[in-house]
C-alpha cells in the first residue's frame, strides 16, 4: 500500500522538519534539568554538528540516487532513537554518541525533504522551502516553551517526541508522491563537478556567512545590550525576542507572501538590508531607544537568507537538487562554528565591541557571494 498524497507528503516534510528544530534546542532547554555544565553543552552540541554536517552530505547524494521517503524514514528512526536515549545513561561519552546520532538524523531530515519538496512541486519553491525552515523555528521555540516555561518532565517529555517520531516514520515510509518535477539519478562526477562548480562554491559561503550571523546574533545579542549599551537583563531579554520574531517573521513574509521571484536576487536584497541593519547595530553607536528598530529589521533581513541560499542551488542543479543542496547545507554547522568561534577569539584578543564588527564582515560576504553567483548564473 502506497499514500500518494502530496499534501500529506508535504505536511510530513514540514513535521520532519519541526522535529529537527526540537534537536537544534534539545541542549539548551534541557541543559539546566539534566545539570550539565558549560562545556559539557559546547561538546554536545559540537558533536551534532559533526554528525549533522556529515550525514546532510551523504543524504543529499543518496536521495539524488533514490527514493527519498525511505531515507527520509529512516532518518526520523534515528532521531527518535537519540530522543528516547538522551541522558539516560550517565556516561557523558554515551551521551556524546547519542548526540552523533541526533545531528545524523537532523541532517537527513535536513537534506531530503527540501529536495522532496522540489521534487513535487515545479512552482513556488522558494516559498515551500522557507516554510520548510519556518517549521524548525516552531519546533525550536516550541520545545523550549514546553520544557521550562510549562516546567514539564523532561524525561517524559523527550519520551513522547520518540514515540511522535516513530509514528511520523512509519507513515513517511508508504508516501511515495507524484513526482512533477524531473529527476535524474546523480552521477560518480556528480560532487567533483558540483565542488569546483565556483556559482556552488559562492552559495555555501553565503550560507556559510548566513549562519553565522543568525546564530552568532542570537547568541551575543544580551551580552552586547547590557555591557555595550547600558541595557537591564529584562530589556535585553526582550530585545533577544524581538530579533528572533523578526527572524520568524522573515520566513513567514518570503514564505507565504513572497517567493515567486528569483531566490539568488531575493538573496541579494536581504544580504544588502543584513547589512546596513549590522552595521547601525553594532558599528554605530545608537541611543537605547533606536535599538530595537536595525535589530527587528535585521531579523527580518536574516530569516529567509538560509531558505533562500539553499533554494537557489536546488533550482540551479534541480537534476541533482539532493546533492547541490546538501553540498550547501554543509555550510550550516561549518558557518555556525566559525563564525561565533571568530567572535569569542577576537573579544579576548581585542574587545567585544571590535569583535562584533565580525557580523556586518560576514553580511558583506553573503551579499558579494550571492551577487557574483547571480552574475554567473546568466552567463
Amino acid at each position: 500500500m502506497h499514500i500518494t498524497s502530496r499534501p500529506v507528503s508535504t505536511g510530513s516534510a514540514f513535521l520532519a522538519m519541526f522535529f529537527l528544530g526540537i534537536g537544534v534546542a534539545i541542549v539548551g532547554a534541557t541543559a539546566r534539568a539534566a545539570g550539565l555544565a558549560a562545556g559539557e553543552i559546547g561538546y554536545l552540541i559540537a558533536t551534532q554538528n559533526v554528525g549533522f554536517g556529515v550525514s546532510v552530505v551523504i543524504s543529499g547524494a543518496l536521495a539524488d540516487r533514490f527514493r527519498k521517503a525511505p531515507i527520509l524514514a529512516i532518518g526520523l528512526v534515528m532521531l527518535g532513537v537519540s530522543f528516547a536515549t538522551l541522558y539516560r545513561s550517565d556516561s557523558f561519552a554515551a551521551n556524546l554518541l547519542v548526540m552523533l546520532l541526533m545531528g545524523a538524523g537532523m541532517g537527513v531530515a535536513e537534506a531530503v525533504t527540501d529536495a522532496w519538496l522540489l521534487e513535487m512541486y515545479t512552482r513556488h519553491e522558494s516559498r515551500l522551502v522557507t516554510i520548510n525552515h519556518l517549521a524548525v523555528s516552531v519546533g525550536s521555540v516550541a520545545i523550549t516553551l514546553y520544557l521550562m516555561a510549562m516546567e514539564l518532565d523532561w524525561r517524559v517529555s523527550l519520551s513522547r517526541v520518540a514515540v511522535l517520531l516513530g509514528a511520523l516514520a512509519v507513515l513517511v515510509a508508504f508516501l511515495r508522491p507524484v513526482a512533477r518535477a524531473s529527476r535524474a539519478g546523480s552521477d560518480r562526477g556528480v560532487f567533483r563537478q558540483l565542488s569546483t562548480d565556483p556559482a556552488m562554491i559562492l552559495l555555501a559561503l553565503a550560507a556559510m556567512g548566513t549562519v553565522g550571523i543568525e546564530v552568532g546574533i542570537a547568541g551575543v545579542i544580551t551580552t552586547f545590550a547590557v555591557e555595550l549599551r547600558g541595557v537591564d537583563a529584562e530589556a535585553a531579554q526582550l530585545l533577544l525576542a524581538l530579533y528572533l520574531i523578526g527572524l520568524a517573521l522573515g520566513r513567514v513574509v518570503v514564505g507565504v507572501v513572497g517567493g515567486r521571484g528569483r531566490p539568488g536576487r531575493m538573496v541579494v536584497m536581504a544580504a544588502g538590508l543584513a547589512l546596513l541593519c549590522s552595521t547601525l547595530l553594532f558599528i554605530v553607536p545608537l541611543s537605547v531607544g533606536l535599538l530595537p528598530v536595525p535589530l527587528f529589521v535585521l531579523g527580518l533581513a536574516a530569516g529567509p537568507l538560509l531558505p533562500l541560499t539553499i533554494t537557489a542551488a536546488g533550482l540551479r542543479y534541480r537534476h541533482v537538487a539532493g546533492t547541490a543542496m546538501g553540498m550547501v547545507k554543509f555550510a550550516i554547522p561549518v558557518g555556525g562554528i566559525v563564525i561565533p568561534g571568530l567572535v569569542g577569539l577576537l573579544s579576548d584578543a581585542t574587545s567585544f565591541a571590535l569583535a562584533l564588527g565580525v557580523f556586518p564582515i560576514a553580511a558583506l560576504l553573503v551579499l558579494l557571494s550571492a551577487l557574483t553567483s547571480e552574475r554567473l548564473a546568466r552567463r
